[in-house]
């Protein structure tokens, strides 16, 4: 079982609003998010310095960081503290990510089940770069746990760069974050040609 868990804490300081409650279509970020998490588990959503906000509009079971203020690594925390019993993996799903569909997520799945040995992480790639969502073994959980609040999660990707494997996507959507606004009006214009093509029978 691969439990989403999806971070939506943030202040989104840099972006003047909640990137969760940005639209795409009438839908919001977290709408595409938990859309393309759908075949999995039963998500976590990690919600703090706008939870009332994004509760209101996404009716959504999330759980409260209280010191969301300390960084993403306390409200990955706070997640996997609630991970539920027969997790095998998590699937870190920052929710600034918004491009990703489905199918790319059911690539990532299929590439952990399909998993070597030694593999515990699986991270999608496009022309050489590290995206997100990342899938990361259950066993990793208390490494995770034991960085304080302000440190990097990559710190315990870092330590474990011999478990690796990579999924490559022709797409740049695992790529394509949101911190600003001119960020924002690139995933648009990004989501709104991937919409026109859909609708057109291309795609």
């Amino acid at each position: 079982m691969i439990t989403p868990l999806i971070l939506a804490a943030g202040e989104s300081t840099r972006m003047g609003r909640p990137k969760a409650l940005l639209e795409f279509g009438g839908r919001t970020a977290l709408d595409l998010v938990l859309r393309a998490c759908r075949e999995l588990g039963d998500p976590i959503v990690v919600v703090g310095a706008h939870a009332d906000a994004i509760r209101a509009r996404v009716p959504v079971d999330a759980v409260v960081n209280p010191a969301y203020a300390r960084g993403q690594t306390s409200s990955l925390k706070v997640g996997l503290r609630n991970l539920p019993a027969g997790t095998e993996a998590f699937l870190l799903y920052p929710v600034d990510f918004p491009l990703v569909t489905a199918a790319q997520v059911g690539r990532l799945a299929g590439a952990w089940a399909r998993r070597g040995p030694k593999a515990r992480i699986i991270i999608p790639s496009h022309d050489g770069r590290r995206g997100h969502p990342v899938v990361f073994d259950a066993f990793l959980r208390e490494e995770f746990l034991r960085l304080a609040d302000e440190a990097p999660a990559r710190a315990v990707v870092r330590a474990h760069a011999e478990e690796i494997a990579y999924v490559t996507f022709d797409e740049p959507d695992v790529l394509m974050d949101m911190d600003t606004p001119e960020d924002y009006a690139r995933c648009l214009k990004r989501w709104r040609e991937i919409h026109g093509r859909q609708s057109s029978g291309d795609a």
